[in-house]
Formats: structure tokens, C-alpha cells, sequence
């Protein structure tokens, strides 16, 4: 693919830079992640531990954040002539991932689990050269405003600023919105929740005016913890039951991750859509 001499704006080049420094990040942590899976296959330890790390981090990092992608970044590349392509075969690549991943939670041996775990990395650093050489200097080329296109995407730009979108100076995502500072505790890590596993459903905060009982103020809820809970409290859900949650902010990166993890399980109703409370009924269907 033949990338010209692009005039990048000023915003558009903060974005960039805050994916690849995101892209950077998650590469090292899966880095680490598979090194723990392969140095204790090679050292004749219990891999099921490391495995186990290595699972939460593809299922609370990677997932997300591919899912984020496919909705935000490459639906815009998916419209150009220049980037059809490249965009089919990184989704092409994203389901190979899954795939891998599901194949490290039926390894039954260590030496199987650190197969699959070296090749699903190698598989995501070829993926991540496309996205930061290819495909992003490509969209920019192509005049996309990319501030406009991941607005809220917190998944895609991590914790760094990009200007154009109330860029934050203290690891706020930059978005602009009001719940990246609402939080004094530090986010925790990553909740145990295995693929195919029933997460514990968390507890229901107070409710304060204008959310029922069993509803869930996500407002309330720990940063770093939030999509981890509200999994566990959908999961929960029977058929015909639902959850009503409340935000600031539009929650439809939440609405694509339930939708790449659970497919047509859940409906989405719209009660309240902005400019200050979002309110969303999620209904598990039969």
C-alpha cells in the first residue's frame, strides 16, 4: 500500500501519537504477560497461573479495545478505496486473535499454552506495525478528523491527551468528559473473570434520585473497575430481565464490547440520551 506525502492537522497528529504511545503500552504488558506463560512451561512450574493473567489481560485490555477499533477507527477506513482492504484483512486478524485466545483457555498443558501465547503475540505485534504505519497515516491522508471519530473512545487512546478534545494533563483520556477525574482511589487491576466463567454479580451502589432499585449508577463506580462490573451484573441477568444504567457520557464503547462478547444476547434502550445523564436499559433477551 503506497502512503503519500500527507499535511497532517495539528489534532489529527495528537491522536496518532496517543494511539501508537497506547499501542506501546499494551504491546509491552502482553510482552511481560506471555514471558511469565513461556518461563514457567520452560522451568517445568504451573503455567495455569501465568495463563490465567495472560487471559484477564486479552479479555479486559485486548477485547475491548479491538472491538472499540473495529466500531470507530476502521468503520472510516472501510469507506475508503485505499484502505478497504487493509481493513478487512486487520478484522481478519482480530478473529484470529479471538480464536487464539479461546485456544489458550482449552490448552491442557503448559508447552500447548506457551504455543498459542507466543503466537497470538506475534500475530498482535504484526497487527499493531499495520495500524501505526499503514492504516493511521493513511486516514489522516484522507482528511478523516480523527478527534471527532474517537471522541469517548477511551480504549483506543488509553490514558494520553490528544488535543482538539480537551486534552487532559493528568492522565485523563482527554475527552472531555466529567467522569475521568471523579475518582480519588486508584483503579485496581484487572477483575479474574475467565471467558466462558459467570463473573460474581457486584453488589448495587445506594441508588441515588432517578435510578431504581437493581439499576446501576456507573457514576459511582471505581474508573478502572467499571465495565468489569457491569459485565458480572449483566451476566446475572435472565432472559427478559434488565439493567438499567445511568451515566455522563454516551456508554456505546460498553455496547460494543458486550456485543463482540455476548452476540445478539442483549437489547439496548435509549430512555435518556444526553447532554448531562445518559440512562439505558439493557435487556437480555431469550
Amino acid at each position: 500500500m503506497s502512503i503519500g506525502t500527507a499535511v497532517t492537522t495539528d489534532a489529527n497528529a495528537a491522536v496518532i501519537s496517543a494511539i501508537r504511545a497506547h499501542h506501546a503500552q499494551l504491546a509491552s504488558q502482553l510482552r511481560a504477560l506471555t514471558a511469565d506463560v513461556l518461563t514457567s512451561a520452560r522451568a517445568g512450574h504451573d503455567a495455569a497461573p501465568a495463563r490465567r493473567a495472560l487471559e484477564d489481560w486479552y479479555r479486559t485490555e485486548l477485547v475491548p479495545h479491538a472491538v472499540a477499533e473495529e466500531h470507530a477507527l476502521y468503520s472510516e477506513g472501510a469507506e475508503l478505496d485505499r484502505t478497504r482492504l487493509l481493513i478487512d484483512g486487520m478484522i481478519a486478524e482480530h478473529r484470529s486473535l479471538v480464536g487464539l485466545i479461546g485456544e489458550l483457555g482449552l490448552a491442557r498443558s503448559a508447552f500447548d499454552a506457551s504455543t498459542v501465547a507466543a503466537s497470538a503475540l506475534a500475530l498482535f505485534e504484526v497487527h499493531l506495525s499495520k495500524e501505526n504505519d499503514l492504516l493511521l497515516p493513511a486516514l489522516d491522508q484522507s482528511g478523516i478528523d480523527l478527534p471527532a471519530a474517537l471522541d469517548g473512545m477511551h480504549e483506543i487512546l488509553g490514558g494520553h491527551e490528544h488535543a482538539g478534545a480537551g486534552a487532559s494533563q493528568d492522565g485523563g483520556c482527554g475527552c472531555g468528559c466529567s467522569h475521568e477525574h471523579a475518582d480519588s482511589e486508584p483503579a485496581a487491576g484487572p477483575v479474574a473473570v475467565q471467558f466462558g466463567e459467570r463473573p460474581e454479580p457486584a453488589a448495587p451502589s445506594a441508588s441515588p434520585a432517578g435510578v431504581p432499585d437493581g439499576g446501576l449508577d456507573v457514576r459511582l463506580l471505581p474508573h478502572g473497575q467499571r465495565h468489569e462490573i457491569i459485565f458480572g451484573r449483566l451476566d446475572a441477568l435472565a432472559p427478559g430481565e434488565e439493567l438499567l444504567i445511568v451515566n455522563d457520557h454516551d456508554p456505546k464503547p460498553l455496547r460494543y464490547q458486550t456485543s463482540a462478547l455476548w452476540p445478539d444476547r442483549f437489547e439496548w434502550t435509549y430512555r435518556e440520551a444526553g447532554p448531562q445523564v445518559w440512562r439505558v436499559a439493557i435487556t437480555r433477551v431469550g
